[in-house]
């Protein structure tokens, strides 16, 4: 018997799902979408011009599923934007629910995304974002140090550099709106798209409410270069968010202690509390007095220990030097998110870094 479709006074779901090259994780999340309960109207898969298998396993998906229309949509043009906009146009739902191809959403996961859009003032619902395996020291790193979503419901109607944006992994538009806003920005191709969509959903008087308890677990990188990659990105996109939704104002973060000043002419977010701004100022101390450079030991000793109580608190516990290798990566991910910034900074013409 066909069940019905997830419904939230009578709104109907369309999950949207771009891919690109995604076999190691599609599995896992096709087979969560045969359990979603309720299910969606439908359920677009926008294959973003896939050179692996990606391709024949959502055909194959789409044969064999039943209990929801199932559609393949091809976007050639191999932009992460793109093909969530191409989602957009074809779909029917009177709300979309995004989440990508290396998530698994939980069982319930529209239940929870959906309910608040009772509130006609809701324009999107976000949910949480967990880590799906903790199996390698990389998914580990990302599970400790990656999309740390409070366990706390939240409602948002403001975006700021802190606050406010969340990522398509896990985000419900009501579809109207998605489509008088345009979607989203396709110049920018990925990172920093979702935000910038919430952030134009508060122009237009929307609200976006936080429910933790609509979950996806996502699949987090798992060689080096694909995360520093990634963290580029992410450091990309804070001038780029900077730039399009914010006319003025500085966001200072510094260790322990952050605030904003409102009236610098110029939008500006420097962040001087990351663990790479840490390390190259004690190695420029060291160069004026190198007795100094013992701070760099006593650095990293902080970092191993923070790394082992929040493992520990997270049920995952570490050891030494599993946690030392942590506390490097987290080293090198914010160099490498640093660096995005600066080059973000020139491309956009915002102050980040």
């Amino acid at each position: 018997m066909r069940r019905e479709p997830a419904r939230c006074s009578m709104l109907t779901v369309s999950v949207v799902i771009p891919i690109l090259n995604a076999a190691r994780t599609l599995p896992a999340g096709l087979a969560v979408m045969e359990q979603l309960n309720p299910k969606p109207l439908e359920i677009l898969l926008v294959d973003n011009g896939s050179t692996d298998c990606s391709l024949s396993l959502i055909r194959a998906f789409e044969r064999n599923h039943a209990s929801c229309e199932v559609r393949v949509l091809e976007e050639p043009r191999r932009v992460a934007t793109v093909a969530r906009n191409t989602g957009i146009h074809a779909a029917k739902g009177d709300v979309i629910a995004f989440t990508d191809a290396d998530c698994a959403p939980d069982s319930g996961w529209l239940q929870h995304l959906v309910e608040p859009f009772r509130d006609p003032a809701v324009g999107a619902v976000a949910g949480r974002v967990m880590a799906a395996s903790t199996a390698t020291i990389l998914e580990l790193f990302s599970a400790l140090f990656t999309f740390q979503s409070t366990d706390r419901p939240a409602r948002h109607q403001c975006w700021t550099p802190w606050e406010g944006g969340f990522p398509t992994a896990n985000l419900a538009v009501r579809r109207d709106l998605a489509e008088r806003l345009g979607g989203f920005d396709e110049t920018v191709g990925i990172y920093g798209e979702d935000y910038d969509l919430c952030a134009r959903l508060y122009r237009c008087g929307a609200v976006i409410v936080y429910m933790p308890e609509a979950k996806v677990f996502h699949y987090h990188r798992t060689t080096l270069p694909g995360m520093l990659c990634q963290a580029f990105g992410f450091g990309r996109s804070h001038p780029y968010l900077l730039r399009r939704n914010v006319s003025c104002g500085l966001w200072l973060d510094l260790p322990r202690w952050s605030f904003v000043l409102n009236n610098c002419p110029m939008p500006a977010w420097i962040n001087l509390a990351s663990a790479d701004k840490k390390v190259a100022a004690i190695l420029i101390l060291g160069a004026l007095y190198s007795p100094a450079l013992l701070l760099l030991l006593l650095y990293g000793a902080w970092l191993v220990l923070t790394t082992c109580r929040r493992a520990r608190l997270a049920g995952t516990p570490v050891g030494r030097m599993a946690a030392m290798g942590i506390a490097g990566l987290l080293v090198l991910k914010s160099g490498a998110m640093t660096a995005g910034r600066w080059w973000g900074s020139v491309k956009y013409g915002a102050i980040c870094f």
